[in-house]
């Protein structure tokens, strides 16, 4: 089993970190800092998670910022709720929904405007990071690659929904984003085959690489900002 050295590792990082340096660098200046004392943060493990978030973020692996933004506000969840004399662990349950439930329940959230946004958080979580639907097929299931263009529309027009209920303008921007398909030589409008309202290409990934860049990239925006305000709601923003 070969193993590359200690330098040939660091000369192929170097050359990775050259070439995407600039848009590292965008995708960091996007980001809103999260202004709040850090000694009014509940526990480290809250910091921990919102740090790994930003990272993700930074180098676009967009799906692991929404799922750690998640973990985040589910730590902030629990650690307010058993602050409240009397509340136990047990309530809780064991998933970051029944964990909002039982706040909207039994209190223990102040604001509690924190727990529509920790819903929000929730639903996108669940859709992209905890319960996709997707998933790529052998070629001797599906020779003709019917059922996993099915599976990958069903995913794209979840997807889409929840960018719909967030921003409707944008939503309606990426339906009318025009894909050229170099295989066929053709042009798609993409919210008219995913509607099926025109033929699909042959080949889809164009159309995937349409969520990775634009899609789960504001998914993940949204889910970074939904724990910035839980976090400032809670904490108060430092002046």
């Amino acid at each position: 089993m070969g193993k590359r050295t200690l330098e040939e590792c660091m000369e192929q990082l170097k050359k990775s970190d050259a070439n995407n340096l600039e848009r590292r660098a965008e995708r960091l200046q996007e980001l809103p800092v999260i202004q709040t004392d850090g000694k009014l943060f509940s526990c480290q493990k809250e910091w921990d998670y919102a740090g790994e978030a930003s990272e993700s973020f930074v180098v676009g692996n967009y799906r692991s910022t929404i799922f750690c933004c998640a973990c985040a506000v589910d730590q902030i969840i629990r650690y307010e709720y058993l602050k409240v004399p009397g509340h136990t662990y047990d309530e809780l349950g064991r998933t970051f929904g029944q964990h909002i439930r039982v706040c909207k329940t039994k209190g223990g959230l102040r604001p509690s405007a924190c727990l529509g946004l920790a819903e929000l958080l929730n639903k996108i979580r669940n859709v992209v990071a905890a319960h996709p639907l997707f998933i790529d097929l052998p070629i001797e299931s599906d020779p003709k690659g019917l059922l996993r263009n099915e599976l990958l529309l069903e995913d794209i027009r979840r997807l889409l929904n929840l960018v719909k209920e967030i921003n409707p303008e944008l939503e309606s921007e990426i339906e009318s984003t025009m894909l050229v398909s170099e295989i066929e030589g053709r042009r798609y409008i993409f919210g008219r085959v995913i509607n099926k309202q025109d033929d699909m290409p042959f080949n889809l990934n164009g159309f995937w690489g349409l969520i990775e860049r634009d899609i789960l990239k504001f998914l993940a925006f949204q889910a970074w900002c939904i724990m910035k305000d839980i976090v400032e709601g809670l904490y108060g923003v430092t002046p």
